[in-house]
């Protein structure tokens, strides 16, 4: 099997980025490549996706876990390092070069370089947020390029990292815990636990929380569990939502609900937990989603496969846009399965 076919065949997108300006979208996967998609070009395509994709590769043996954005930087978060490039948006170029670089302090007793599994930032104060596999969620000050505290009491794998308006910080485990954090303690200020809701059990998928989002009144969270939101004054659970599947990721959209994982569709709910859509992908898992609302309304959702699903109403699949091509050129499938020959290649 060729090179392109593998990649192709086993493609894993685990993170997505917007830039600052909203005018392109990045796509990090497991192979160390980052995809680049002008979103103005989407925005101006009312029945075709866009036929224009860069690929900047970070090398094959760079897993790309998570992916932020801040000024002119992209962030990537690998195993053991979180690192900046870069961003020219005048020519649309992204740098082969690493502006900084961080790396994950080792702990005394660990046996493995941790992973940096999620990202959160803070643009507001400049601070980045990294949830890690040695379970520790590390404050970094990207001004000084330090890490500034980090946040103990995880048992296992962080797999999620979302801020809260009022400073805090939420974050789901492997451990099966979601615990909220403030930088006037230096402990978790809450823990829960959905597992032991007999309402959310789910045994034979286990206790980890795989996705957290918050607003300014609700969280909601799913792994094992049943997906469910919770009001944030009290943590109690309020309403389960019916996905069936293990959940990777979750978010709060304008009005709605939106719950992704190991299903063939993503499902948008309403608060109180009524289904509005029930999105048909191609992925064996959903990992990722990421969205705005201006100038264009626009998601995408990836994750184990190699097409972007593309949404601009969030209720109808618009389009899914091919990564890996073939050799000729890469391939864009519209929605009803016609392809075309891409007009770059890489």
């Amino acid at each position: 099997m060729k090179e392109r076919d593998l990649k192709r065949a086993y493609n894993n997108v685990l993170a997505q980025a917007i830039s600052t300006s909203q005018n392109f979208l990045f796509a990090g996967n497991r192979f160390g490549d980052i995809f680049i998609l002008s979103l103005k070009e989407l925005e101006k395509s009312t029945e075709e996706p866009p036929s224009k994709l860069q690929v900047c590769s970070q090398g094959s043996d760079l897993d790309i876990n998570c992916l932020a954005f801040h000024r002119d930087f992209l962030i990537v978060g690998a195993v053991g390092l979180i690192y900046g490039l870069k961003w020219d948006e005048e020519e649309e170029t992204l740098s082969t070069k690493r502006a900084w670089e961080i790396k994950i302090p080792m702990q005394v007793d660990a046996v493995e370089v941790p992973d940096v599994n999620c990202l959160w930032l803070c643009s507001e104060t400049d601070a980045l947020y990294a949830g890690c596999g040695d379970g520790i969620i590390y404050k970094i000050n990207l001004e000084g390029g330090r890490v500034e505290r980090d946040y103990r009491g995880h048992t296992d794998y962080v797999h999620c990292v979302v801020g809260h308006a009022d400073g805090r910080i939420y974050s789901g485990s492997e451990d099966g815990t979601v615990r909220s954090w403030s930088d006037r303690q230096k402990i978790e200020t809450s823990i829960s636990e959905p597992y032991k809701d007999p309402k959310l059990l789910r045994p034979d998928w286990g206790k980890w929380i795989g996705a957290v989002a918050v607003n300014d009144d609700w969280l909601i969270c799913g792994g094992g569990p049943r997906p469910a939101i919770f009001h944030l004054g009290s943590m109690q659970c309020t309403r389960a939502f019916d996905f069936p599947g293990r959940v990777h990721l979750c978010d709060f959209v304008d009005d709605s609900v939106i719950i992704g994982g190991e299903h063939n569709h993503v499902q948008f709910y309403t608060l109180n937990g009524k289904l509005e859509a029930n999105i048909p992908v191609e992925h064996t898992a959903s990992y990722s989603s990421i969205w705005q609302m201006n100038p264009f309304k626009f998601m995408s959702i990836a994750g184990f496969s190699n097409k972007l699903h593309i949404l601009k109403d969030f209720r109808f699949l618009d389009s899914k846009i091919e990564l890996y091509g073939n050799v000729l050129g890469d391939d864009v499938d519209t929605e009803d399965g016609e392809q075309q020959d891409e007009d770059a290649s890489f």
